[in-house]
């Protein structure tokens, strides 16, 4: 630059130097005004060059960046900084402007005196972790990393561990209780041994259902469960997860029905799609008095999908549990489903396996009952052999 300016200078010097008493002096503020525009473009263009090893190492980061001059202020930033600013742009701004997190902004004035500072901060309606370190010249560095996802899945993590951990602890406990009570004397009165016995054979059949949910759940989530998407009739489906729960569905007088058309068949993994039918029928089991009933239709829909309906004749569902409906471990009445041996689970697996298989999940319920929606895409019906 000192090659371009030192030339101009010259000229501009020797030129005012014959109008300073010259015909011609009136035009000497003009000229200086001319130098004072070229000196200041001069001075914008070495920052620009400046700052653009600065700007490329900032486009780098992952996370939002920024480098805070001595005043307090942005002197250079990423797009990602730039994207959390009013007006989209974070130059000029302090990060008290850009945030409103005071702590943020108190720790920016720690580093431009030295010291480096780490926080979680709360904006724009999500988590982040702010490093703010000392640099060379007296500013500093800024990086805000959103770690929104990865506290949701300790949160997650944390949820599932206190909820496993109490579902194992009851079955357990009853048969440890059953155990002791049979070995310090009960094993010598028939009747009273025999109800300890079927205590103990009760909660050990749901401590293996509990434990074969988890297990399933555990491969659906982590990809494990392999999926083989091929043309699958419902109507045979439906007749073998009928199948399944017509025990259950005998003892509390329950009637069971299929109402599909033998040529509906849906794009899906035979096992899995089993597997959310006998998931479905057991919850309606469950949950419908003795003597009531559900059914599994089936019928296409707009978008070429097929819509797979079971429905049962229960109580309905109260509309505040349906956020919550399909999380894990979420009981509409635990008393209830615990009592007959729910794990809490079901709906869980089931809407994960729906979306391996390229579907959606649903559900409308009222005073005459409720009825679970599956969507699944339309599939020719394989020949029958």
């Amino acid at each position: 630059m000192s090659v371009f300016r030192d030339p101009v200078q010259t000229a501009i010097r020797a030129l005012e130097a014959e109008l300073a008493g010259g015909a011609h002096a009136d035009l000497a503020p003009a000229v200086d005004r001319l130098a004072s525009l070229l000196l200041q473009r001069e001075e914008r263009l070495r920052a620009i060059e400046k700052a653009q090893p600065e700007r490329e190492l900032l486009a780098a980061m992952p996370a939002a960046a920024g480098l805070i001059a001595a005043d307090g202020r942005i002197r250079a930033s990423n797009a990602a900084l730039d994207g959390l600013s009013p007006g989209g742009r974070a130059i000029g701004l302090t990060l008290l402007e850009i945030t409103r997190q005071s702590d943020l902004a108190e720790a920016a004035r720690r580093a431009l005196e030295g010291s480096p500072k780490q926080l979680e901060i709360q904006f724009a309606g999500r988590t982040w972790i702010a490093n703010v370190v000392p640099m060379l010249r007296g500013e500093a560095l800024a990086l805000l990393r959103d770690v929104t996802g990865a506290r949701m899945a300790e949160a997650t993590r944390r949820d599932f561990v206190a909820n496993a951990s109490h579902e194992l602890r009851t079955p357990v406990s009853a048969i440890a209780g059953a155990a002791e009570t049979l070995l310090s004397g009960a094993m010598d009165e028939p009747a009273q041994a025999r109800l300890f016995v079927e205590m103990i054979a009760r909660n050990a059949e749901r401590l293996a259902r509990l434990t074969n949910d988890l297990l399933d759940l555990s491969r659906i989530e982590s990809r494990q469960w392999p999926v083989k998407l091929e043309p699958v009739p419902v109507a045979g489906t439906a007749r073998r997860a009928v199948e399944v729960c017509s025990e259950p569905a005998r003892r509390k007088r329950i009637e069971l029905r299929v109402d599909v058309p033998e040529d509906v068949a849906v794009v899906a993994d035979a096992r899995a799609l089993e597997q959310v039918l006998v998931n479905l029928l057991d919850n309606a089991v469950k949950y419908t008095p003795e003597g009531g009933g559900a059914t599994v239709t089936a019928s296409p829909v707009a978008g070429d999908r097929i819509e797979v309906v079971v429905a049962d004749t229960g109580p309905g569902i109260e509309r505040h549990h349906l956020p919550r409906l399909f999380e894990r471990f979420y009981r509409v009445d635990p008393g209830r489903s615990r009592g007959s041996g729910g794990t809490g689970l079901g709906l869980a697996i089931v809407k994960h396996l729906v979306q391996m298989q390229a579907g959606d999940i649903g559900v409308d319920t009222g005073s005459g009952g409720t009825s679970f929606r599956v969507r699944l895409p339309r599939a020719d019906a394989p020949a029958v052999h």
